[in-house]
């Protein structure tokens, strides 16, 4: 189980402060996927260090099956597998294999049980044919899957993945998806983090929208939906800041808009309405957490519509 309490956590740039996490209180069941989705900077990776016990907390407390990331931060490490990838995340001279009996050697396997189980796990997430190259030969893709073997040497209850299918073609994404959905069946307890809205709807139990720090909305896909309501397909030919957000389509002439009903007293300029819809994760993400890049000091101007 992932459960977090209160959860803030401000750091200090120079003489200022950002509040990355703002009493953030989420909980994933035993045996179940959990799913941050929110914009770039919106506090994931953050809440993902704190579960790991990489960064710790401001305030608030984090519990991995129940043991307290600030206060007992070796049993939280023995419960979890953290997948993610970075440029120093492996050894780069060295093939798949003997990357993972180094690490599986560091969590104190014998060489022989170290190789052993070394094997397993290669062939568990489809690297055993490339096991004898070494890692700086691997594709993103294969670099992604190494580093979920890597989580699983010690089998954690818990698995913690920040974007695991992030830079992925098409293929490899669904592989690793697939790979996702056998550890669940294992009762593997998973919170990731994605930007890609037809991955969480595929592979999530519960959805955690989190925006500039702040869970505004959480649920299954259902109980979102039902809050979101209805959604009015329009057409316009004048556009505004207050509904870019909700444009899936334009052309020189007009705009398509998906709105949903609660806020279709921001559209102020004439429109035609043309149908309406059951709402998608995409209207949802939209309705809770959609910004304007330069809304949130990015400098630019497009709607937060994530696809994949």
């Amino acid at each position: 189980m992932i459960e977090t309490v209160d959860l803030t956590k401000i750091f200090k740039i120079k003489r200022k402060e950002i509040k990355a996490l703002d009493s953030v209180s989420i909980n994933v069941e035993k045996g179940k996927i959990g799913a941050l989705v929110g914009h770039n900077g919106a506090g994931k990776t953050t809440l993902l260090k704190i579960l790991s016990t990489l960064v710790l907390p401001t305030s608030g407390d984090a519990f991995i099956n129940g043991y307290s990331v600030t206060g007992e931060e070796k049993k939280v490490r023995e419960n979890i597998g953290l997948v993610t990838v970075s440029e120093r995340a492996f050894y780069y001279r060295l093939t798949a294999l003997d990357n993972l009996i180094f690490f599986s050697s560091l969590q104190g396997l014998s060489l022989g049980d170290a190789r052993k189980r070394a094997n397993q796990l290669l062939d568990f997430v489809g690297l055993s044919e490339w096991k004898n190259v070494p890692y700086m030969k691997f594709s993103t893709g294969m670099q992604k899957k190494l580093a979920l073997a890597r989580a699983l040497i010690t089998d954690p209850p818990v698995l913690l993945m920040d974007e695991p299918t992030l830079g992925l073609d098409l293929v490899s994404a669904r592989e690793f998806r697939a790979t996702i959905r056998k550890l669940k069946k294992k009762n593997k307890t998973i919170l990731l983090s994605s930007h890609y809205l037809r991955e969480i709807e595929e592979l999530a139990d519960i959805i955690f929208l989190i925006k500039r720090g702040k869970i505004v909305a959480s649920g299954t896909l259902d109980e979102l939906k039902r809050m979101t309501g209805k959604v009015l397909e329009v057409i316009t030919h004048e556009i505004n800041n207050e509904i870019r957000k909700f444009v899936i389509y334009s052309t020189d002439k007009e705009y398509i808009l998906r709105i949903p009903e609660t806020e279709i007293d921001k559209v102020t300029v004439h429109y035609k309405e043309v149908e309406e819809k059951d709402p998608t994760l995409d209207d949802i993400y939209i309705h809770f957490v959609g910004e304007v890049e330069e809304d949130i000091g990015r400098g630019r101007s497009r709607p937060w519509r994530l696809r994949e």
